[in-house]
């Protein structure tokens, strides 16, 4: 057991919230790393690990005494380039940000001599290591061959000491203890890989709270040095992640905010009622819902923090879309976008146009034709590529004034999004002529008037924070009654979460999964639209996977995740194919992004 004795300090758990590379992280034999000090320094390491053997007057920095070199000295690896950043950074810190550090010095040989030779050394430049009264200072805890608890107060109190289980410290001697430190292996066999089993982790759990209890921090070392181990010892509140890579650590922690995410709240999920939901008949109107971006990762990512269900998931015709661009194996938005606007593969930033580069009509352009009414719907701006590809043709995708202006040539009866300057260029003339084509024009879906008898509406909702991402769920209410109105024909709804992709493209999980929920949020009213009107084919799909996000851990009690990104760009992975109502059915397995017009079409001619 911990010691008795301990238990009567009082003081509160030492246990980090946020973990930091400059408050959590310790590169274990540090030496051995290419570079020595500078590897760990440059990440910004809390903590170094010295293995120092004692020769005549030098200590020598080595893992074994038969790898000790003449020149590897604890003065040339560590205490130098300690003192060179301290003299560069200008302001008497080991880390110009602030960051405190620390060398654990491992003592392997006879520690009383080794100590006090390092006293001596030290001496002319004490006041670099006098944490009491230099905030700043960098602190020096023993271990290894250190001196018993009882001689602690015979060496100068710049040195603190590495604390040992069941070692009845008093309340002096453990004022002299820096953290404690046990072998991982003292309480578990654990590789890394996988899950810790239940009692293992309950042993290494008690003990690190004993530790927490009197008040200090504590460092498994021999643990596993992979990221599930870091993430279990996180779990546990181990202050100190021991490893040997120092910069895949930082990396991990430093992107760790961005990687992780908690539920804030949940949204009562839709159940449908699947009357419909066959291939028994075809539908009068079809809903696409395009989650920009969206892999199964982001899906499952925020189904895990809506507690393991959304609207999506209670769909049961489900497929995967095979998004490549006709030139390259991944696709952009554009392209993505037009193959399932038109029917055929393009190449990457083509909007509307075939790979040759000649026009090719899209959903709403063919549908009209019929007499069916189509809208779009975006929380991107209107000239986005995936909106665009709805009533554009240009053969690059920031030809925004072209696309613009392309907007008064479309049977669009209704497009909801963001505005462009495009539209004001040379004096608002793009913008007379969306007018002139029949077009009224708003700014704010709170301005949009109920029971308009406009036939073409453009509402630009400029009125909110960029970041409210609700635009989408607010607006489909509206636009289905709109196209329903006087409508006998039926209507084709695009609407587009453009802003999940976002999320992989800066890496920042927490906007993936806000979009995505909000975005499922669209989809409960969709399919909730698609049970009472009983002729609503519901589509749900993306135009690709952006950010290769991997979920490692997860709750669904909490909702919270942990995850990481493997890139800042799209990636070639199919997305999900997911379809409610009539001639769903047609929509499941392994399809061809174009499969999904022509398969429309078919169900709706």
């Amino acid at each position: 057991m911990f010691l008795g004795l301990l238990i009567t300090v009082s003081a509160a758990p030492v246990i980090a919230q946020t973990y930091e590379v400059g408050r959590n992280a310790h590169s274990h034999n540090d030496y051995l790393q290419p570079q020595p000090f500078y590897t760990a320094h440059s990440n910004g390491f809390a903590s170094m690990e010295i293995d120092v053997f004692q020769r005549g007057t030098a200590l020598y920095v080595a893992h074994t005494e038969e790898e000790i070199d003449p020149k590897r000295t604890i003065e040339r690896l560590y205490i130098e380039p300690l003192l060179r950043e301290i003299e560069l950074n200008g302001n008497n810190k080991a880390y110009k940000n602030g960051y405190r550090l620390q060398f654990m010095i491992d003592l392997k040989t006879s520690g009383i001599p080794a100590l006090k030779l390092l006293e001596a050394k030290l001496k002319p430049i004490r006041k670099y290591f006098d944490v009491r009264n230099n905030s700043d200072a960098v602190k020096l805890i023993i271990t290894g061959d250190a001196p018993a608890a009882a001689d602690f107060k015979n060496f100068d109190d710049i040195f603190f000491f590495d604390g040992k289980r069941n070692i009845p410290y008093t309340k002096e001697q453990l004022e002299r203890v820096a953290f404690f430190s046990a072998n991982f292996r003292d309480f578990s066999e654990w590789n890394g890989l996988g899950r810790m089993t239940a009692p293992d982790s309950l042993r290494a759990r008690n003990f690190v709270d004993s530790v927490h209890r009197v008040g200090k921090p504590i460092r498994f070392w021999g643990n596993p040095d992979t990221k599930t181990c870091w993430q279990a010892f996180m779990k546990m509140g181990v202050d100190y992640l021991n490893t040997d890579s120092p910069s895949e650590m930082a990396t991990f922690l430093n992107k760790y905010a961005d990687n992780t995410y908690t539920a804030k709240d949940r949204h009562e999920v839709y159940q449908p009622t699947f009357r419909t939901d066959n291939g028994k008949r075809k539908p009068k109107n079809v809903i696409l819902l395009i989650s920009d971006g969206s892999g199964f990762s982001s899906f499952w990512a925020a189904a895990t923090a809506n507690g393991g269900w959304l609207n999506a998931t209670h769909i049961k015709h489900v497929g995967f879309s095979n998004t490549a661009a006709a030139n390259d194996y991944t696709t952009d938005s554009a392209a993505g976008a037009t193959a399932m606007a038109t029917g055929e593969k393009t190449n990457n930033r083509y909007i509307g146009m075939d790979a040759n580069g000649k026009a090719i009509p899209n959903l709403p352009e063919r549908l009209a034709k019929t007499g069916i009414r189509s809208g779009i719907i975006t929380n991107d701006r209107v000239t986005g590529a995936t909106p665009a590809a709805f009533y554009a043709h240009q053969t690059e995708r920031d030809q925004n004034e072209s696309i613009a202006q392309d907007l008064s040539r479309s049977p669009l009866s209704l497009v909801i999004g963001g505005n462009h300057e495009a539209f004001d260029a040379g004096g608002q003339e793009i913008l007379n002529q969306v007018k002139a084509s029949g077009f009224e024009i708003y700014t704010g879906l709170n301005a949009l008037p109920e029971g308009s008898k406009s036939k073409r509406v453009l509402c630009f909702d400029n009125d909110r924070p960029a970041d409210n991402f609700r635009l989408i769920e607010e607006a489909f209410d509206k636009s289905v009654k709109f196209l329903s109105a006087d409508n006998n024909k039926g209507f084709f709804l695009m609407v587009e979460g453009a802003k999940i992709d976002h999320g992989g493209h800066s890496n920042k999980l927490n906007i993936s999964i806000d979009e995505y929920l909000s975005f499922d949020r669209v989809i409960g009213k969709a399919l909730k639209f698609a049970d009472n009107n009983g002729e609503t084919l519901v589509i749900i799909t993306s135009d690709h996977e952006t950010g290769g996000l991997i979920v490692l851990d997860g709750n669904y009690k909490s909702g919270s995740i942990m995850a990481t990104y493997t890139t800042g760009d799209h990636t070639g992975l199919p997305v999900p194919l997911l379809s409610y109502g009539p001639g769903a059915n047609q929509f499941t397995g392994f399809l061809q992004n174009t499969d999904i017009t022509k398969k429309i079409l078919e169900l709706l001619k």
